[in-house]
């Protein structure tokens, strides 16, 4: 199956970052922007350029196999696994959703542009749980959201169906046709 658990590429890439030591993301931050290059409107990669590291042809290969994987997942219609709780408020050093968050708004920024160009109205409703919960936004509103557990617990729920939303919204089939 075409699942990024692939683990010659995933070790490929976790052993090269790990390596490189704490400033360097980890697998969870590493999925987290495989996972919106794989849903979002970019199509080529700079993985060097992007998390400004010195990343090698063979992991750079790595990472783009692991990402057109995830595409291939969400193309056969099936749900993308975290490496991490779909939990909000844990916190595991890099291994949390809030660092896989963090690493997906990564993705987003490099091409961020495109992301709302089509419908940004929605685009923002899509990515709220997502930058609420890397905290990379420091807004008043989004501090008095956090405090509501409930609400915060259900958009974390969400993520892999906001997954296969951004992925329809950027590669699926046009909605209706022109010539009709």
């Amino acid at each position: 199956m075409s699942e990024i658990t692939n683990p010659s590429l995933k070790n490929t890439v976790r052993n090269h970052f790990s390596a490189l030591g704490e400033d360097a993301p980890t697998w969870t931050e590493i999925h987290g922007l495989l996972c919106a290059l794989a849903v979002g409107p970019v199509s080529e990669t700079d993985y060097a350029a992007m998390l400004d590291l010195d990343v090698p042809e063979d992991v750079a290969n790595a990472m783009e196999k692991l990402r057109q994987r995830l595409a291939t997942q969400m193309l056969a219609g099936e749900p993308v696994n975290l490496p991490c709780l779909l939990d909000p408020y844990q916190e595991d050093d890099g291994q949390d959703l809030a660092s896989w968050c963090a690493g997906f708004m990564t993705g987003v920024f490099e091409e961020e542009a495109a992301w709302y160009q089509d419908d940004e109205e929605k685009t923002v409703e899509l990515m709220l749980p997502f930058i609420l919960i890397s905290g990379l936004d420091e807004d008043e509103e989004l501090d008095a959201l956090w405090e509501n557990t409930q609400v915060v617990r259900q958009m974390a729920l969400s993520i892999p169906d906001l997954l296969e939303e951004f992925f329809l919204h950027f590669h699926g089939p046009d909605e209706g046709d022109e010539n009709e």
